[in-house]
């Protein structure tokens, strides 16, 4: 419920799941733009080696459409891409097998059964209802109160209260005396009957009915396959993108880093007639006007291995004479 912090307070430090999703950044692996201002380059995409669309889930409202992707179990979604990968005809009924529905990071109880799950990810669309999880403590002399330890996703615990403790002051939860709230690190909410006699089953009705501890959880699975047309897809689909990705990412990946062993060992050729010719080079750097030039000229360089010879520190051509010098006396004898 706060407010977007300033732009000066949004620099953070990345979690080890973030680093995941810049893994390959700086190895040609996505496509870069323009920043806004034109100031700099960011990549169109990350590189995300996990399926983080699904895993922590997003949603959004655009002109004309939106979207509501709920937040999945991490483990579950990398082994239904192994799946996916290992058997590319599955149906959705076999990934959630796997993927036993959206996995909320406050918790909470899915109503709805296997069926309306598997019909969700089979259209993209659909809704759930999350409840509470609460247990009843009992206390001496026969009370009891009712502990809520797990609240339905995105809903706020503060208004909450605000909502239960307004609604028994309205006397529209006659059955409750009080609600307080023990939470730590943990959700704790205590709700007090108002005698010990009410009924527990009547009591969480009302709650139900009257607060959002029992809330309808939108889906819409509708995401911009590629970039630019929005797509409403099934669950499957989804995996099979993320894995399109990778195959990409990983191809982009191994394509630089080929190029780059091209460039290494191009560049060591014309070390290698440096070395050869090492008089010669260190008298070319030391008497021509344009060392570069003449360096291409007379032992049929390229720019790039003229450019890596001159380079080098003297200290290093130094290195190269003494040990050139030290292998000829080894010759020798």
């Amino acid at each position: 419920g706060d407010n977007p912090a300033a732009q000066r307070y949004t620099e953070a430090r990345l979690s080890n799941y973030s680093v995941q999703m810049l893994e390959g950044l700086e190895e040609d692996s996505v496509d870069f733009k323009d920043t806004y201002d034109n100031s700099d380059r960011e990549p169109i995409v990350l590189p995300a080696s996990f399926p983080q669309l699904l895993a922590n889930g997003s949603s959004g409202i655009a002109v004309g459409m939106a979207t509501s992707v709920p937040p999945h179990n991490l483990k579950e979604l990398l082994d239904s891409a192994k799946y996916v990968i290992d058997n590319p005809n599955c149906s959705i009924e076999d990934l959630t097998k796997i993927i036993l529905g959206p996995d909320f990071p406050t918790g909470g109880l899915i109503l709805d059964n296997k069926d309306k799950i598997n019909e969700i990810y089979e259209t993209g669309k659909g809704s759930l209802r999350l409840r509470c999880r609460s247990e009843v403590e009992n206390l001496s002399h026969g009370n009891w109160q009712l502990i809520i330890y797990e609240i339905p996703f995105q809903v706020q615990k503060g208004k909450l209260i605000e909502k239960i403790a307004d609604l028994i002051s309205s006397k529209r939860l006659v059955n409750i005396q009080n609600v307080r709230d023990e939470s730590s690190d943990k959700i704790r909410i205590v709700i007090e009957p108002r005698t010990r006699n009410v009924d527990k089953e009547q009591m969480m009705r009302s709650l139900y009915k009257f607060t959002d501890l029992e809330t309808k959880i939108p889906i819409n699975l509708n995401v911009l396959v590629d970039g630019v047309s929005p797509k409403t897809c099934t669950l499957k689909e989804l995996l099979q993108v993320f894995l399109e990705h990778q195959r990409e990412v990983l191809n982009r990946r191994s394509a630089f880093r080929l190029k780059n062993i091209d460039r290494r060992l191009h560049i060591i050729e014309g070390l290698i007639q440096a070395y050869l010719n090492l008089d010669q080079v260190i008298k070319i750097i030391r008497e021509e006007d344009n060392p570069k030039a003449s360096l291409i000229e007379e032992f049929e360089l390229s720019d790039l291995q003229a450019e890596s010879i001159l380079n080098l520190r003297l200290r290093a051509l130094r290195k190269l004479d003494e040990e050139r010098l030290i292998k000829e006396q080894q010759d020798l004898m």
